[in-house]
This record gives C-alpha cells, sequence and structure tokens, in this order.
C-alpha cells in the first residue's frame, strides 16, 4: 500500500485522526496489495469519509467506486470493489453479497458520484440555498451546496474544500450530507431538504432581529465553536455569509457552512471568536439603508457603554443594541480577551435566563435554568403568543451532533443585571458539562419572531 499507485496515506498529523474515530462500520475483506502483488485478509473500518486500515486511511470524496461479480463456472463468484482516483485504484473482496452490500452504503455516502446534470435537476431559490430535483424519483428534493471546479484548481483549497466534507460528516452539519455529485465543472454536496437562508440574507431582507432570537443564534455558534475546539480544530470562515438558518423547522436551528480548516495552519479557534463578533457587531449596528456595516468601531462601543451607565440615559437609534451586556460581550470578543468558555456564560446570556417568564399549568418542582436553554418539560402559555399554547418537549440528542437551538420566552424590559444572580449562575455553569436543547412548538422562524412582543 506504500507505492506510487496506491491511495492510502498516512492517518497521523491529518484532520482524519481528529475527527474519524468513530467506526461506522468495521469489516474483515481481503485486499489487492500492489506493491507485493499478493491478496491480504485486512480488517478495514469505515469513518466518516474515510476508510482505514490499521494507521493509513483513503480519503473517500476524492474517489469514485464500482462493483464487479466475477463468477466462474460451476462458482458463486466474488465481489470485487474498486475504489479509484486519479491517484490510483484498491481492491476490495468481499466474502459474500451481504458484506458487499454494507459497504456500498457507505462508499455511495462517501465517494464521489459522475453524471450530476444526469440525474438531478438543479433549482435555484430566492434567499435560500438551491435544491436538487431527483430525475427518477420527482418528488424527492435535496438541499444543495455547489463548488465551482475553477475555484478549487489550487491544491490547497481543493484539500480545504475536502476537509469541509468531513467536518460536515462528523459533526453531522445541517442539511446532512446524502452525496457527492460532480459534472465537468462543478461539485455538488446533496444533503437533507430544508430552507437554509444565511443572516446577511435574513439582514439584507430586513428580518428583525429580536433579541431571543439573536442572542439564542449566537449562543449556539458559540456551542458549535466549542465543539470544534474539543476536536482541536477551527472553523476559520465564520461571517454572516457562511451562517445559515433553517427557516422552515418548529425550532431554531443554525448550520456553520463553508469551513475552511487546513492541517498545519497559523488560524486557530481565536480567530473565529474574535470573527464571532465582528458578526455580532455587524448585526447589532446594522442600519436601515441596507448596508452591512464591514470596519469594526471600538470607540463606538465603548463610548454607548460610557453612555448608558449614566442614570437616565437615553437608548440610541441602533434597533438590534438592546443591552449594556450587549457591548460588554462585543468589547471583549473583538478585542481577545474572551475565550469560549467565559463567553458562553456571560452576563448577557444570564440577563436573558432572569426574564424568563414560564406558567406552567401544573404543580412542579422550580428547575434552577443554567443556560437560555430551558430544563423541563413544561406546558407554558403566553400572551406573547397570541394566547397560543405553546410546548417545550425535551430532546436528546448523541453525542456527536450540534444541538439545535431552542428559542425561550423572555421579558426583555431593560434591567439592571444582578450580581449575586449572575455569579450563582456563573458558578453552576461552570460544573455543567453539557447544555440540555429544548423545543418550542412553533411557526416558522420569521412568523415567530414578528409575534413576539416587548414591554
Amino acid at each position: 500500500m506504500q507505492d506510487s499507485k496506491s491511495l492510502f496515506q498516512k492517518v497521523e498529523g491529518t484532520l482524519a485522526e481528529k475527527l474519524c474515530v468513530k467506526e461506522l462500520l468495521k469489516e474483515q475483506v481481503i485486499i489487492y496489495v500492489q506493491k507485493s502483488k499478493e491478496f491480504i485478509q485486512k480488517e478495514i473500518v469505515i469513518s466518516f469519509n474515510t476508510l482505514i486500515i490499521e494507521n493509513q486511511f483513503i480519503e473517500l470524496s476524492k474517489c469514485q467506486f464500482e462493483q464487479k461479480l466475477s463468477k466462474p463456472k460451476y462458482s458463486e463468484g466474488i465481489n470485487i470493489i474498486i475504489i479509484k482516483s486519479t491517484a490510483g485504484k484498491e481492491f476490495l473482496i468481499t466474502s459474500n453479497s451481504q458484506q458487499c452490500l454494507r459497504l456500498k452504503i457507505y462508499l455511495k455516502k462517501f465517494c464521489v458520484h459522475k453524471n450530476y446534470s444526469g440525474r438531478y435537476r438543479f433549482i435555484e431559490q430566492q434567499n435560500c440555498l438551491p435544491l436538487s430535483q431527483s430525475y427518477k424519483k420527482n418528488n424527492q428534493y435535496f438541499s444543495t451546496i455547489k463548488f465551482e471546479k475553477k475555484q478549487l484548481e489550487d491544491n490547497r483549497e481543493l484539500q480545504i474544500f475536502h476537509n469541509q466534507l468531513t467536518i460536515m460528516h462528523a459533526f453531522q452539519l445541517m442539511p446532512n450530507v446524502f452525496r457527492l455529485c460532480e459534472d465537468a465543472s462543478r461539485y455538488y454536496i446533496l444533503g437533507e431538504n430544508m430552507k437554509l437562508q444565511s443572516l446577511e440574507s435574513l439582514l439584507l431582507n430586513g428580518f428583525d432581529f429580536k433579541e431571543v432570537p439573536f442572542v439564542s443564534i449566537i449562543y449556539m455558534i458559540l456551542q458549535t465553536i466549542q465543539k470544534y475546539q474539543a476536536k482541536a480544530i477551527y472553523h476559520g470562515n465564520i461571517n454572516l455569509s457562511n451562517i445559515y438558518v433553517n427557516t422552515d423547522s418548529q425550532t431554531l436551528q443554525i448550520t456553520l457552512l463553508f469551513p475552511k480548516y487546513m492541517e498545519n495552519n497559523a488560524k486557530n479557534i481565536e480567530k473565529d471568536i474574535y470573527s464571532l463578533g465582528k458578526l455580532i457587531y455587524q448585526i447589532t449596528f446594522h442600519s436601515q439603508k441596507g448596508e452591512i456595516v464591514k470596519d469594526v468601531n471600538l470607540n463606538l462601543i465603548q463610548s454607548l457603554m460610557n453612555q448608558w451607565s449614566e442614570p437616565n440615559s437615553q437608548r440610541t437609534k441602533y434597533r438590534f443594541l438592546y443591552r449594556v451586556s450587549q457591548l460588554d460581550l462585543l468589547n471583549q470578543l473583538l478585542s481577545s480577551k474572551m475565550t469560549v468558555e467565559m463567553a458562553l456564560i456571560h452576563q448577557w446570556f444570564v440577563n436573558i435566563r432572569q426574564n424568563l417568564k414560564i406558567e406552567s399549568k401544573q404543580s412542579m418542582p422550580k428547575a434552577f435554568l443554567s443556560t437560555i436553554m430551558e430544563e423541563q418539560e413544561l406546558p407554558i402559555n403566553s400572551s406573547q403568543f397570541l394566547d397560543k399554547q405553546v410546548t417545550i418537549t425535551q430532546e436528546y440528542e448523541p453525542e456527536e451532533e450540534l444541538y439545535p437551538i431552542r428559542c425561550q420566552l423572555v421579558n426583555t424590559i431593560l434591567m439592571i443585571p444582578s450580581k449575586k444572580k449572575h455569579d450563582d449562575a456563573r458558578s453552576y455553569l461552570y460544573r455543567s458539562k453539557t447544555f440540555a436543547s429544548f423545543t418550542i412548538k412553533r411557526d416558522s422562524l420569521p412568523e415567530i419572531t414578528k409575534q413576539w412582543t416587548f414591554k
């Protein structure tokens, strides 16, 4: 597996070493070793976008595969799976058709498929990711992320593209990747059908970033950055145009697309934290003229903080600026004075938690609200939802999945934060290892935020 025609490369020091530790499939197969020209039985492991043998792996998104059946007379025959790319070929010989089928299920998911235009119809959607419609099943649609091959001609950019696929699979990012296809000029990542709209599109199209959805989106981005940090990688491309909201979901869900991770790169998680600060700045100080702010002005933040600290100070013209703690978070993120862990227990999030008002239909023990996520399953009523009943239901996600955002009802009356309450919550959050995530049954994102009223 070491000759120039082999597709295998060493795992050590690669993204696969950090992300592909979960075994999706383990099988004993016969492989053909091209260097020694012999057949050897080996244990293979399929993980996220990788096929691993011992300390070597194949990056499957760079390859195609095909199955061949060799059936001599008076024999049941053998199934041969050929994994191939422009660099070479590898041969896997399976013991039976069932084993071959198990392998094909994952190879179809991770390997690239030719002839996109012969299988799917590309449909543009205004303000949302485009769709692919299957010719074989006309009612089957897939959210589609497309890449121009001419923009991936540089080897570094091409590797970043394949790293992106590995990250999307490993973190199970929306839209959950179903298939990778290509034609002569483009790659297409096909995922679950959903309406994904970027924060940039929402902002430019007049979406009203009220404090609850705003703070929830930021909180979820921080949770995602924390998951990247736990795997010792970074996103490298956090901005308004690369963070998407599922506007068709019953829960407020976001996804961070187009990561630009590269091994042995100077970028790190601190760059992601700063980029998040800039994103918050651009939403906070967005004007009704429709132009997105490009430059960060730390003096403006400090000036507003000083102004708001004075008694009876007047609120500013910025409609998405809600409180001093928001400015304080901005200042610390942009000044590189904050870690992800510190940001997750910042006063801005605690303020929202303190203002949560829930009316339970039945007598229950009072729960400590450790985050802006609720930790009890409670039916609630609220006049803020036009007297409609809204239910919170708890969901448990697998360890490797991202936590969907669950928006909460809050009373957004401006208040003087309680330092004692914040310190109590801060110490509690430090002890918390995970963040519970919950669902509020509701209409789509644009409709529900229009129903919120603020005193």
